[in-house]
């Protein structure tokens, strides 16, 4: 068994983390289309996967799910109301995991618990129509050597991240920074504040220009917080493991 949770930026908003045991698991496919994906991950994500977990539906969080599922037959965890439509792309009800706010469930020797955020969620039918697909969500993923990540979703700040810090005390937190449609670094570093996470990694920023939140912006808003910002590039990884805060 390794020591801690390898977690790979995709770009983006994909992530992919591997658990102590060996488990993969991978949030939020988008690789055909999303120009920050990084090409030496291409065909790579396929060759095991033991959960798929999604935040929302927006396109550039979903638009690769049927190809990644179909080729990896990995279960989905989502918000209970996108299951039905999941169904209607083909994909099989018995490989979706639907649950609630504030529920848990366990996948890939991890225990996912359904917190959340502060956003949309939809996608676009084949004549154009919006279809709302429930509320956006973030998760708090606990790993069997005890390590936690606070993965907050697409989502502007909000007061009760505080109680998510307090309740589960994640390791690491991962936030949106780009701004526009998410958080910007200063919301992010008041979120990072509030959370009270000793390491944060900073996302769905720089794919467009009109996302222009940086890491940089991140570590000036944070000042002497005492706040780690992991900032990675597409592709590249870093293993975060239990400590105490």
């Amino acid at each position: 068994m390794a020591a801690g949770v390898t977690i790979t930026w995709l770009g983006h908003g994909t992530f992919l983390f591997e658990a102590p045991g060996g488990e993969r698991i991978l949030l939020d496919p988008w690789i055909e289309g999303n120009p920050a994906f990084p090409d030496q991950w291409r065909g790579r994500l396929t060759e095991r996967l033991d959960a798929i977990v999604l935040t929302h539906g927006h396109f550039d969080h979903v638009d690769s799910l049927k190809q990644v599922q179909e080729q990896t037959n990995a279960p989905i965890l989502c918000i209970f109301d996108m299951v039905a439509w999941l169904t209607k792309q083909g994909i099989a009800e018995e490989r979706c995991i639907g649950f609630n706010l504030g529920g848990t469930v366990v996948a890939a020797e991890t225990r996912f618990t359904m917190v959340p955020a502060l956003h949309s969620s939809s996608h676009t039918d084949a004549e154009g129509n919006i279809v709302y697909l429930g509320q956006p969500v973030g998760y708090v993923m606990r790993f069997s050597d005890g390590t936690v990540v606070y993965h907050s979703g697409d989502t502007c700040v909000f007061g009760d991240m505080r109680i998510i810090g307090e309740l589960y005390r994640p390791d690491v937190v991962i936030l949106p920074i780009g701004g526009w449609f998410t958080m910007d670094p200063q919301q992010a570093a008041y979120a990072a504040r509030l959370i009270g996470a000793p390491r944060v990694i900073p996302e769905h920023f720089g794919t467009f220009p009109i996302l222009a939140g940086t890491p940089d912006e991140l570590r000036r808003e944070l000042g002497d917080a005492g706040i780690e910002v992991i900032a990675l590039e597409p592709g590249q990884s870093t293993t975060v493991s239990k400590q105490e805060h």
